[in-house]
């Protein structure tokens, strides 16, 4: 077979060009290094803006991505992060009075997220005077301690405090009451219980003794309550409802409103 000069030139050039590097065309949307990538976006659709009051308990929040987003998760307050999902929306509730933050994240399949998106308000859906557990709801292991403070919410000149509280005792133990500070800051107080476990009932009498119509007004603690969770299960605390107010003339007052406590297993 004759070869030529002008076939070994021709041959000699389409080997050189097959080993020149060739840059690849990077318009993938999802490709962080390419001209066309879009960045992982979320947005609150939700009408709450930072330093809103809300007046429930119970709250809907709902968000979006870009269409390129496949998952999101959410966080509230110092609880942990939620677990990535596919769901636009969260309800959270049992939320307590105060100052709240819910933080929110998207992610693309290839693992790229978003930046955090956060809201913060404050939860006002108790009116006083009231009595309530405070947290609503604890979150516990089996055998873990967990502690609930008894609030008067919002009282006018409270002098005295009878509390009735009911109990599974099957799921929960009481490890302890003790006096809250409402009636301890500059006075003289009684406070005395009584636990019954078989029963599962608990029983708290607290007065204030000093001057002559001794009271206080605000928002304070009345007790504190010890719980340790020794089933799985969902256990509540209830006021029964023969819990009393009474004020500096010791006349009943109304109680208006009463939050229970509950403790869940994780």
């Amino acid at each position: 077979m004759k070869i030529t000069i002008q076939y070994i030139i021709i041959i000699t050039s389409l080997f050189i060009f097959s080993c020149e590097s060739i840059d690849p065309i990077r318009d993938n949307p999802l490709d962080d290094e390419g001209d066309n990538y879009v960045a992982p976006t979320i947005v609150l659709l939700s009408d709450v803006a930072d330093g809103d009051t809300l007046y429930a308990s119970s709250i809907e929040f709902q968000w979006e991505g870009n269409e390129l987003v496949t998952e999101y998760r959410f966080q509230y307050d110092a609880f942990p992060w939620s677990d990535w999902i596919d769901n636009t929306v969260a309800v959270l509730d049992y939320l307590d009075e105060g100052e709240h933050t819910l933080s929110i994240q998207s992610q693309y399949l290839t693992g790229d997220t978003s930046e955090v998106g956060s809201v913060s308000f404050v939860v006002d859906a108790v009116s006083g005077p009231a009595l309530m557990f405070y947290p609503r709801r604890h979150l516990a292991n089996i055998n873990e301690t967990v502690t609930f403070h008894i609030m008067a919410e919002e009282v006018s000149n409270l002098m005295a405090a009878q509390i009735h509280l009911e109990f599974e005792p099957s799921l929960l133990e009481i490890v302890s009451v003790e006096q809250g500070g409402l009636f301890i800051e500059g006075q003289n107080s009684i406070f005395l219980y009584e636990v019954n476990q078989s029963d599962g009932t608990i029983q708290i009498n607290t007065t204030l003794l000093d001057a002559e119509s001794p009271s206080v007004s605000g928002t304070g603690e009345l007790a504190v309550v010890r719980v340790k969770l020794i089933q799985s299960g969902s256990a509540t605390l209830n006021f029964n409802g023969n819990d009393i107010f009474k004020d500096q003339n010791n006349n009943n007052m109304m109680i208006l409103e009463k939050v229970n406590g509950l403790v869940e297993v994780k």
